[in-house]
């Protein structure tokens, strides 16, 4: 009787080990496993696509979703829709831009990444946020939009650098306001320093800054971290927009500008995959007396 109860309740637990581990482990044959350590399953593919040249840039969509298939990012709100990158097969360091690569135009696939390594290379953080604290593997979704040529990239990044100017122009409320807020180093005011008599920022001053950018919509992305000070000429410290401004001003004056993407993060957007490409920002900025 005895090993009767033992042997049925044996059976009982290896049926739910047996259960778990197919639920959770992505080792099944839906999956394919790379030996850089991520697994991935072609969704769907174009048997009609032909070879990619090197140097092409793919047009991707793609979102981020933790294991209760809740989306944290997707390309299309965070990005504009305007999420591009370069092939590259070979980039080790990065397993999504890697398996991207290896895709031909209309190609869709999902990615499974393990937590650490998905945020340590996406967003350059060893942090992992609270949404996906208790998961193995991020999953990320992705499709290939259209692959361009140089040429055609380079007619893209044009098109979009004019609906970035527009956009910029369309924030003041007259033309006449926008051609007179134009400063010589490429930014915009919009409210500009009161004088004073105190002196005027040189190379190599330590000074302390505070700051706030925001999109055009107001929404804040940035500010500046508590105590901020920086060696005034000093490169990477903070944006080469916010250089240019700063060298207009003096101790303790406030300003608010709109900085144009190629003084702040250019024609690809931020790494963090926080600020799309081609897109311009508002900061207020005060030198600290």
């Amino acid at each position: 009787m005895m090993w009767r109860f033992f042997k049925r309740n044996l059976y009982l637990l290896l049926f739910f080990l047996i259960f778990t581990f197919c639920k959770n482990s992505p080792k099944n044959n839906l999956f394919s496993f790379h030996k850089e350590g991520y697994w991935h399953q072609l969704i769907s593919f174009n048997s009609d696509s032909v070879s990619v040249i090197p140097n092409s840039v793919y047009w991707i969509t793609a979102s981020f979703k933790n294991q209760s298939d809740s989306i944290f990012w997707d390309s299309y709100n965070n990005l504009n829709d305007n999420f591009f990158i370069e092939k590259d097969s070979a980039k080790t360091s990065n397993y999504f831009i890697q398996f991207a690569s290896k895709l031909s135009e209309a190609d869709s696939c999902l990615l499974l990444i393990k937590t650490s390594d998905f945020f340590k290379q996406q967003f350059n953080s060893t942090q992992i946020p609270f949404f996906s604290k208790k998961d193995s593997v991020v999953k990320v979704n992705l499709k290939v939009k259209r692959i361009y040529t140089d040429n055609e990239f380079n007619k893209l990044k044009q098109n979009l650098a004019k609906k970035e100017a527009e956009q910029i122009e369309s924030y003041f409320k007259s033309v006449k306001d926008f051609e007179l807020s134009q400063d010589s180093l490429g930014f915009y005011w919009l409210e500009k320093p009161l004088t004073t008599n105190q002196p005027k920022i040189k190379y190599g001053d330590v000074i302390s800054l505070t700051y706030t950018g925001s999109f055009l919509n107001g929404r804040v992305i940035d500010t500046s971290p508590k105590n901020f000070k920086i060696t005034y000429g000093t490169p990477d410290q903070i944006l080469k927009g916010l250089n240019y401004v700063i060298s207009r001003l003096k101790l303790g004056q406030n300003v608010k500008i709109i900085l144009p993407s190629r003084l702040a993060f250019g024609e690809k957007g931020s790494s963090n995959f926080v600020i799309p490409p081609f897109t311009p920002l508002v900061y207020t900025l005060k030198i600290n007396a």
